[in-house]
């Protein structure tokens, strides 16, 4: 087990910049510069921490006719920092340290996803669009953007035709409503309105809609393009497994937030019984608030570098841990 979150050092910069800086190392990690009365002044998380604290302070080699940066020395007090182990350890100190001073609604780089809302036990299910919203076991996703849960939505019509009206009807064969509807026309929809498929078999439909966007099997061998890997229920418990510098290391998820107080980090030499081990001391416990991490994971899951891997868990399904038996002896 390792400690979360990571062990915070602070330097004070009474006897000078150059001195200060060098007490910090060169290696990866979340940095925060704090002025008179422990006023957080800037927070970075750069890949070399003396050098960022350096370029803060006044020591950045500027490029000519490049601006220089802001130089802080005037009013910094003391340096601030933990170093980092992985690349997600790394962003979830960072995302961390954040969330004490800047609220999620003022995060101007970072966006709310989106999912499909889908119930299968309603009378005439239908496929919507909504934002945000982790922790809903009616919710799949997440999708990158309105955007993307767009054509996710027009992909999964065209494989299952499901409604995409959001009437209120009773149905007819001769309902007016349906016989001038351009989907039914066209039966790209099942058109229970119209009686052409029975109440029963329209959310069998439905069933099969929410099998194809939470299990694995369904998608087959070449999953549709518009459905991410790592889509499923909004409520579905993951692990986000990286290969740190001390050994695989695993973080549970559970509704969109990331439980940072039950990381697990294996052997540096990791079996697959190791990685069964892990998991069983991992606690899943349910956040107070579901969906306070999703916006900024979302942004780590398309970030075209990461390291990490981010892996469903199927409570009774075992091959759910096989990425993560992969990952252990290939990363």
């Amino acid at each position: 087990m390792s400690p979360w979150p990571p062990v915070t050092r602070q330097v004070a910069l009474d006897r000078g910049v150059d001195a200060a800086l060098e007490q910090i190392p060169t290696e990866a990690g979340v940095g925060q510069i704090l002025g008179d009365e422990g006023r957080s002044l800037t927070i970075g998380r750069p890949a070399d921490l003396r050098k960022w604290f350096g370029h803060q302070l006044g020591r950045a080699k500027v490029k000519k006719g490049q601006r220089p940066p802001t130089d802080l020395t005037a009013v910094a007090r003391v340096l601030s920092f933990s170093v980092s182990t992985s690349q997600f350890g790394h962003r979830l100190a960072f995302e961390r340290l954040m969330a004490r001073y800047v609220p999620a609604s003022a995060r101007r780089d970072l966006k709310t996803p989106a999912y499909l809302h889908l119930d299968a036990n309603e009378r005439f299910p239908r496929v919507t669009i909504v934002m945000g919203g982790a922790g809903r076991s009616d919710l799949f996703g997440p999708f990158r953007d309105r955007k993307a849960a767009d054509r996710a939505r027009d992909g999964l019509h065209k494989l299952i035709p499901l409604r995409p009206c959001d009437f209120k009807f009773e149905p007819a064969v001769d309902l007016a409503l349906g016989l001038s509807c351009l989907y039914a026309q066209v039966k790209t929809c099942a058109a229970p309105c119209l009686v052409r498929v029975s109440e029963d078999d329209y959310r069998g439909l439905a069933r099969q809609a929410v099998e194809l966007l939470t299990s694995p099997s369904a998608r087959g061998a070449e999953p549709p393009a518009w459905l991410p890997a790592f889509a499923t229920t909004a409520s579905t418990r993951a692990v986000i497994a990286e290969r740190g510098t001390a050994g695989l290391e695993l973080y549970p998820v559970v509704a969109g937030v990331v439980c940072d107080d039950t990381m697990t980090v294996a052997s540096d030499t990791v079996a697959p019984d190791d990685v069964r081990t892990a998991l069983s001391s991992l606690r899943w416990r349910l956040p107070d608030a579901p969906g306070a991490d999703e916006a900024w994971l979302m942004s780590w899951l398309y970030e075209r570098r990461r390291r990490g891997v981010y892996v469903t868990m199927q409570r009774d399904d075992a091959s759910s841990l096989e990425p993560l038996l992969q990952v252990s002896s290939t990363t």
